[in-house]
């Protein structure tokens, strides 16, 4: 029969096509885009010519993708998820907050990693749950470091005629203020939280990826890396995108080869943490019997005693 010209709605009714897998569970794209902030995710109204961070750039906030993975966990026609970061980071506090979220539901579900253009620093944070990490050889990812400041406007207000009073109680009730720099106390405080954020960091990672500290201190300290050259430092486990990801989590999960693929979006009942199972408990005990193995406590004696005092 010779053949002839069709649109694609009378041939797409000629095409073989395979049966699908029956309804059950599928796969979510759980997907961390843009500076991550504490709050909720948004998109910028204007978008300017060039990325202007923390300003006008889209932000993943951690109210919004925690709540999203903890409905990915309970969620029982979720069968695992693939994590997509683009992100170079921002809050600590916040990165901390999506990786303790991320971790509860890779104790439950296949949870992989598929790093975009960019996933370092904080972007890297969140990626440690993560049971494989995928990377593209051009990713920018890494930037395992912390810090911390703030910006200081003194005579800026002035210049501009807009006169300011400040009315403060307590020594340090302007530490953060940007009408002045920080004393040589309020720069010891910062200088010890940032090297207590980058421990917890390193630490976060060590465990991720079975590292010594002085392994991941030699790649961390703020050093930015290609996809390619993370992966040859241990820092990914292979080359990849999301179909890879997909794939990896579908064979993890015994899913069917055409298993529903579905983005997440962000819902509107709030959650909370998910009640731990005998298991967990167990891990929550003997996790509490290691804190004493971790030098000096801070205990109160009345929470041991009978009666109140």
């Amino acid at each position: 029969m010779p053949a002839r010209l069709a649109d694609y709605d009378v041939a797409r009714r000629r095409l073989v096509r395979e049966l699908p897998d029956r309804p059950g569970r599928g796969i979510a794209i759980l997907r961390i885009a843009g500076d991550i902030v504490d709050g909720r995710s948004a998109d910028p109204l204007v978008k300017p010519p060039f990325r202007i961070p923390l300003l006008f750039g889209e932000r993943a906030g951690d109210l919004t993708i925690v709540q999203q993975a903890r409905a990915l966990e309970r969620n029982r026609r979720v069968g695992a998820v693939v994590v997509h970061v683009d992100s170079g980071g921002g809050s600590a506090t916040a990165s901390e907050a999506m990786a303790g979220a991320l971790r509860a539901l890779a104790r439950r579900k296949p949870v992989a990693v598929s790093m975009g253009g960019m996933a370092a620093s904080g972007g890297y944070y969140v990626a440690t749950p993560g049971a494989r990490v995928f990377a593209h050889p051009g990713t920018v990812t890494g930037s395992i470091g912390v810090l911390g400041g703030k910006l200081v406007n003194a005579g800026l207000y002035e210049k501009l005629l807009w006169h300011r009073e400040v009315i403060r109680r307590g020594e340090h009730a302007e530490m953060l203020s940007t009408s002045r720099g920080f004393t040589d106390e309020e720069r010891r405080t910062v200088w010890e939280h940032i090297h207590r954020t980058y421990d917890l960091f390193l630490r976060r990672v060590m465990e991720a990826r079975d590292m010594a500290r002085d392994a991941v201190d030699a790649v961390g300290g703020g050093r930015v890396w290609t996809g390619q050259q993370a992966l040859d430092r241990g820092l990914v486990d292979a080359l990849g995108g999301v179909e890879e990801a997909v794939e990896w989590v579908r064979k993890q999960a015994g899913l069917g080869r055409h298993t529903a693929v579905r983005v997440a979006q962000p819902g509107r009942k709030l959650l909370a943490p998910a009640p731990l199972a005998t298991a967990d408990w167990l891990s929550y005990a003997a996790d509490g019997l290691r804190t004493f193995h971790h030098g000096p406590l801070a205990l109160c004696p009345i929470q041991f005693a009978n009666e109140p005092l």
